[in-house]
């Protein structure tokens, strides 16, 4: 059955990619105050209250004597996301009002004849929702007002969707979406290696050369019913090695298959130790909330190594960047496929955590206890109160903190936080990350649960890890 389709379009700068991360539940857009950071269609499958509808975030409308040069590209890619859609989200900025550019781009909208729900963003505060009657010269009649920023009248905006949308009113997942991870690294770390012995079967070319792989290359597989997409990456090199057209756009093709990716996979060549350009993946994986898995490789030629060795390695990555404490870490051989083994279960895991639901209670109940066994310290002279927290993102977990003075918690205070939620919550190679905000709207676990699948089969015989189970992952780790 063909899904129906949402397209979201407006103006640069008026949220679009933050709606459309809001309704995945997770971050699969790039987003920037920036304008014209998204200039192509993107397509995703969304599911709300069981059904799933295609969503499309497309580029910001630009009038027709812009000096962009890319704008009638842009315009025809929005015109055809437009064409393809049973129902269009257009967005206005509720701060800016109404502009020029929206009534020249609803006129377009017009003449396509479309199901069309305009959409007011930016409504954070009361004061913003009063002013959205502005917008009644755009022809759309009044705008649902919502915050893609806080979630504001989101959910009562996907109602009103699914209310417009063609088809049954219940449509059922018909296949279960694979896991993707990418394996990435530096130039002949091994990654097409892994690839082929994780496939069994030679399926990219291997060679001593750096820079064999100049494409990334997409594989499917199933491992216990569970389907899996995997990419081999080109090597990423550092920006003042790269010269070449042609590794210029493979470097940019890695970095989108980190976007693309759910778990992220970084192999270091440990005959070569851990360079900045590792930390620096590590960084771009961050930045796109993905989970990660780090893999030493070339573990049987490594040198003088002892039993130590491993633990060794492990705390010098730790002293140097402190949030690897929290990312599984395995010494293999790809040649070899000493504990190649674990990976497959090391990424169910860990995209099981990305998309774990933390539990309001509980969560609300372990913050409390930190906050009195360790109270915030004084800063410029002011009592600094954090008053409470909440789930409110998966994949990544986005945990949202209440606060007067968002600006003044201490960075030292933040890593507290971090640790202890890592611990109790046992959140290994998810990217958490802490939003600090003066008002925080509160998110049911049923909410984020509409943006996951509790149920879903990869976690089937995947429990998160007992605190007895942490110290014997770390010894099993390179045994």
């Amino acid at each position: 059955m063909k899904l129906p389709v949402v397209s979201i379009v407006g103006r640069p700068n008026v949220g679009k990619s933050s709606l459309f991360n809001r309704i995945l539940g997770r971050r699969a857009a790039v987003v920037s105050d920036r304008d014209g950071v998204t200039r192509d269609r993107h397509y995703q499958t969304a599911n709300y209250k069981n059904r799933e509808f295609i969503i499309i975030d497309t580029g910001g409308f630009l009038p027709d004597d812009t000096i962009d040069v890319l704008a009638d590209s842009v315009r025809v890619q929005i015109f055809n996301a437009i064409q393809d859609s049973d129902l269009v989200l257009f967005m206005v900025d509720v701060r800016v009002g109404i502009t020029e550019l929206d009534l020249q781009f609803s006129r377009m909208i017009k003449r396509l004849d479309k199901k069309v729900i305009l959409v007011a963003n930016k409504s954070e505060k009361e004061s913003d929702r009063t002013e959205s009657w502005n917008f009644l010269p755009l022809g759309f009649g009044p705008p649902h007002t919502v915050s893609a920023l806080t979630g504001y009248a989101c959910l009562s905006l996907l109602d009103q969707v699914l209310e417009l949308l063609p088809g049954e009113k219940s449509i059922r997942r018909q296949e279960e979406r694979p896991i993707r991870f990418a394996i990435l690294g530096r130039p002949n770390a091994g990654k097409s290696t892994l690839l082929n012995k994780i496939l069994n079967e030679e399926r990219a070319v291997v060679s001593d050369v750096p820079g064999t792989t100049r494409d990334s290359i997409d594989c499917q597989f199933t491992v216990d019913d569970v389907p899996f997409v995997v990419t081999d990456t080109a090597g990423l090199r550092k920006k003042a090695r790269v010269s070449d057209e042609v590794e210029i756009f493979s470097n940019m093709r890695t970095m989108e298959s980190i976007r693309r990716s759910d778990v992220c996979v970084l192999m270091i060549d440990v005959t070569r130790g851990l360079e900045v350009q590792d930390f620096r993946i590590i960084t771009e994986i961050r930045k796109a909330g993905k989970g990660l898995i780090i893999l030493l490789n070339k573990w049987d030629i490594l040198e003088n190594k002892t039993e130590k060795s491993f633990d060794h390695l492990v705390k010098d990555m730790v002293e140097r960047e402190t949030m690897l404490e929290w990312v599984p870490i395995i010494s293999i051989s790809a040649l070899e496929g000493q504990r190649v083994h674990r990976l497959v279960d090391e990424i169910k895991k860990v995209y099981s955590n990305c998309r774990r639901v933390l539990g309001r209670e509980h969560l609300a109940e372990f913050f409390a206890g930190l906050t009195i066994r360790n109270p915030h310290p004084p800063r410029q002279s002011r009592i600094i109160v954090l008053n409470r927290a909440c789930q409110t993102m998966v994949e990544p977990p986005v945990i949202t903190i209440e606060t007067r003075t968002p600006e003044l918690v201490d960075e030292a205070y933040k890593r507290y936080l971090l640790k202890n939620f890592y611990e109790e919550f046992q959140l290994h190679g998810a990217p958490l990350r802490l939003n600090f905000d003066q008002k925080l709207t509160l998110r049911k676990d049923e909410e984020l649960e509409q943006f996951t699948e509790s149920s879903n089969s990869v976690f089937v015989g995947v429990d998160p890890f007992s605190r007895m189970d942490r110290e014997n992952r770390k010894k099993n780790r390179h045994t």
